[in-house]
């Protein structure tokens, strides 16, 4: 069996805790141009529809705050309140862990599951108060991708913790595999140049002119178009009913960028890359890949928990 079947089987442990067709809350879905988050969206999409899952709603990350704290224990109790996954537990990218927190006080009577994620946090003070009101709730599970955010979880959140690899590997055998005749350039460096960046790669020193991002690879109709659900977001925060369609379009448009994105990736014969979402991509598209560590070690951690195996995947350590 190929290894990233054995990574696709592996999710199946969620079903352990969400059993098949229950209903959810799908919270957090990510309305950005980040396209490694809309790949865990369409992998966790995905892994619903074989799961048979019943959603009642689905929020985006720029309105499920705002939904929490409107319907604040009067979700029924049989519903399930699930998360989108990621890399951002911790104070990085504190919008989405103040929803954390927002959930786990708004219902404490619902079971509470937050997807596959890595945890960081540059400060113990902010992981302290944040795990303070997180690990009040008594039915909160927490899967985590890497054994160093396993231990984060279990020593300070719940000690309902399970290791999963990301919502990603859901497409495995979804997406199309490369073909040789795909193949039109030779490499792609794909480098990272937000805040996980890490200035001790000789890639992102040497190569700053010639390395490609996320926001270099969406276009300026992308921006728009984001844009535009953004202010649709603004306007399902203020009316009643959330009038304007956010999820049928965003999931519609973002189904064609991701498209456009595998494509990419197929017509190159190696990408060289520290996004995880980049790596794990080439895995799910049989490209060759050469990963790169992030600034806090949330790549390297990956790799040596799941994807070490993968054809043509390989980790290039820093001295």
């Amino acid at each position: 069996m190929h290894h990233m079947q054995v990574l696709k089987n592996n999710l199946n442990v969620i079903t352990d805790v969400v059993p098949k067709s229950s209903k959810i809350l799908f919270l957090d879905v990510p309305l950005h141009l980040n396209v490694g988050d809309l790949l865990i969206l369409k992998g966790t999409e995905q892994f619903f529809k074989e799961n048979q899952y019943q959603v009642v709603g689905r929020y985006t990350d720029k309105c499920s705050r705002e939904f929490v704290e409107k319907h604040h224990g009067k979700i029924d109790q049989d519903t399930i309140i699930v998360l989108q996954g990621g890399g951002n537990f911790g104070d990085l990218y504190l919008h989405h862990q103040i929803l954390r927190e927002t959930v786990v006080r708004c219902f404490p009577n619902n079971k509470v599951v937050m997807l596959p994620q890595t945890a960081h946090f540059t400060s113990f003070e902010n992981m302290r108060k944040s795990a303070e009101i997180i690990s009040q709730h008594k039915n909160l599970t927490i899967f985590a991708r890497d054994i160093n955010s396993f231990n984060l979880f279990k020593e300070n959140f719940t000690d309902k913790v399970i290791m999963c690899p990301d919502m990603a590997h859901a497409m495995w055998n979804i997406w199309p595999q490369q073909k040789p005749e795909d193949i039109k350039r030779e490499q792609m460096m794909m480098i990272r140049k937000d805040i996980e960046g890490n200035t001790k790669s000789p890639y992102e020193n040497n190569y700053q002119s010639d390395y490609v991002d996320w926001e270099d690879i969406c276009t300026d109709n992308d921006r728009l178009f984001f844009r535009a659900m953004c202010r649709g977001e603004r306007i399902n925060n203020k009316v009643p009913g959330h009038l304007f369609p956010t999820i049928n379009l965003w999931y519609k448009y973002t189904d064609k960028l991701v498209d456009r994105v595998n494509d990419l990736f197929l017509s190159y014969g190696e990408v060289v890359t520290s996004r995880m979402h980049g790596h794990i991509l080439c895995a799910l598209l049989g490209v060759k890949t050469k990963v790169l560590d992030n600034s806090y070690g949330k790549n390297s951690g990956y790799y040596e928990s799941w994807t070490n195996k993968v054809p043509n995947c390989d980790l290039i350590p820093f001295e």
